[in-house]
């Protein structure tokens, strides 16, 4: 039964199936060497269906980010991007060597900030920027509803793949770049992919007209406190 008020969800697997069949009903014939040639380039064929297809390709928009915020000039062509779920459309690149200290005194320089501790390298993250990776998030100014009242422990025993310190301080200097807006005016980001040298979890949210970096203990859990799935 439907509840009052909500969408039911699209079943799109049929479709995904049928647009599948349909490239490769189109695609030229192609040599044995050619298509091992795809198969070990995947992010040069994922440029080329993006640009065949004229699909807007996110990737772009992070290179401009970091040129424009960082001035470093990345080229992100190849970088193979993770399974999209369904809802999950905020793409994040992490840049080699964005470290969350490095990421922090970014989001100080353009907008008032706060953070628990003056070392935030210190930080341990299940990924970290020792070579270029992307992640996609579900695109919401607040963080995700479905993880309210969820401590981090428990994100861990339901194998929820959450956001590190890292990515989320990327995420809201990103956003306020698009924007000027910020993220988590009324919830709290529960990064659950780093943990600090007492075995605390970082949390960051827009409070009192600045972002503040804090923590909460692994087993906190309360309705504002959100974790950020990964996909």
């Amino acid at each position: 039964m439907i509840k009052h008020g909500t969408v039911p969800k699209k079943d799109t697997t049929r479709q995904t199936l049928e647009f599948g069949a349909a490239v490769l009903k189109q695609l030229p014939h192609l040599a044995p060497e050619d298509m091992q040639y795809w198969i070990k380039n995947q992010g040069k064929l994922q440029e080329a269906l993006v640009k065949a297809l004229g699909i807007p390709d996110p990737r772009l928009e992070w290179q401009r980010f970091y040129e424009e915020v960082f001035g470093i000039k990345a080229d992100f062509s190849k970088i193979v991007l993770p399974e999209k779920q369904e809802g999950f459309n905020w793409l994040v690149v992490v840049l080699e060597g964005m470290t969350a200290n490095r990421t922090y005194d970014k989001c100080k320089e353009r907008f008032s900030s706060w953070r628990y501790t003056e070392n935030l390298d210190t930080i341990k993250s299940v990924r970290t920027s020792e070579k270029t990776y992307a992640i996609w998030l579900r695109d919401r100014v607040e963080a995700d509803e479905e993880n309210k009242n969820l401590s981090a422990e428990e994100c861990e025993k339901r194998g929820i793949n959450g956001i590190t310190l890292e990515e989320r301080l990327l995420l809201e200097l990103f956003y306020h770049w698009r924007t000027s807006k910020h993220l988590d005016i009324n919830n709290v980001t529960l990064c659950t992919g780093s943990r600090d040298s007492d075995g605390d979890v970082p949390v960051v949210d827009w409070r009192d007209d600045e972002m503040e970096v804090s923590y909460d203990s692994p087993g906190c859990a309360f309705d504002r406190l959100r974790a950020r799935a990964v996909s």
